[in-house]
């Protein structure tokens, strides 16, 4: 089914007034799904549409696209478009703005006037969010910040992260001091940077046998990759570093774990279900590690 223009208005007005299906459906005594069906490409019956344009304080020209409503912008394009216009060097900075203020756009007794991204902070201080639907922690330091948004899939997150023989191989590599040394060496390297085995050896001081256990593993697992290098002599392999960037927000949000997240502006907890939702799978991965 084509969605609609007025579905699309309807969901639109729909969440400007702050109403999920379940509650706009409440109001007008129908199911969540038929409000989901109109949003989708049906109509609602005649007699509705009256109740439907008091509630969302629109008109029925505005809802069916026949009218514009002035007053309407799209807020996506909007923030796009100043990002876009601002200097490179204050992106960052206001995409952090941008998205704490978002997270407490999830605070149901708060003002939008009354948030302002805190300056100047002397301890750990972090904005967390746990919903049903949503999980998001942002570091506000100065020196690292970062936001961290997972939007929970109606099955859960262990329909997407599931226990595989390539995730322990990666936790695996993590907890070898050896093995992090290189990854860190390696998130120093400028793009397009290549290396041999013996080099890294030789610059961290760890025994040739054992980088070139790392270094093969890093290059199952996609993390760096094998070139091979002709100077005119013998050929030889050179690897290169994928400078990915789950990986570093793995190691940013390792450090976070360790460090215990007890200061939170805001803390918004409002989940009465885990984000992990399905049977655990009795899956022997023992014979492929």
């Amino acid at each position: 089914m084509e969605q609609s223009e007025f579905g699309l208005n309807l969901s639109y007005y729909r969440k400007k007034c702050g109403l999920t299906q379940e509650h706009l459906a409440q109001l007008l005594m129908v199911t969540p799904q038929a409000v989901s069906k109109w949003e989708k490409g049906s109509y609602p019956d005649g007699d509705l549409l009256p109740k439907i344009a008091a509630i969302l304080d629109v008109s029925l020209d505005v809802l069916f696209g026949l009218k514009q409503d002035e007053a309407k912008t799209d807020l996506a394009k909007d923030v796009m478009e100043e990002i876009h216009t601002l200097p490179e060097e204050e992106r960052d900075e206001r995409f952090m703005e941008l998205g704490y203020h978002m997270l407490y756009g999830y605070h149901d007794n708060l003002r939008a006037e009354h948030v302002q991204f805190p300056e100047q902070l002397t301890k750990e201080t972090y904005a967390h969010l746990r919903t049903d639907h949503a999980l998001a922690i942002a570091r506000l330091n100065p020196d690292m910040q970062y936001l961290c948004y997972l939007r929970i899939p109606e099955n859960g997150i262990d329909s997407y992260a599931k226990i595989t023989p390539r995730l322990l191989k990666l936790f695996q590599l993590l907890s070898d001091e050896s093995a992090l040394r290189v990854l860190f060496f390696a998130e120093r390297l400028p793009r397009n940077f290549v290396l041999t085995k013996e080099c890294i050896s030789e610059r961290l001081h760890i025994p040739l046998e054992k980088v070139s256990d790392i270094v093969d593993c890093c290059d199952k697992l996609g993390i760096m990759w094998e070139l091979t290098a002709d100077t005119g002599s013998t050929p030889f392999p050179v690897y290169g570093y994928v400078h990915t960037v789950p990986l570093a927000a793995i190691l940013t949000l390792a450090t976070t774990l360790i460090n215990y997240v007890v200061n939170c502006e805001p803390d918004i907890d409002t989940w009465l279900q885990g984000p992990f939702r399905n049977p655990p799978e009795q899956t022997d991965t023992s014979k492929h590690l």
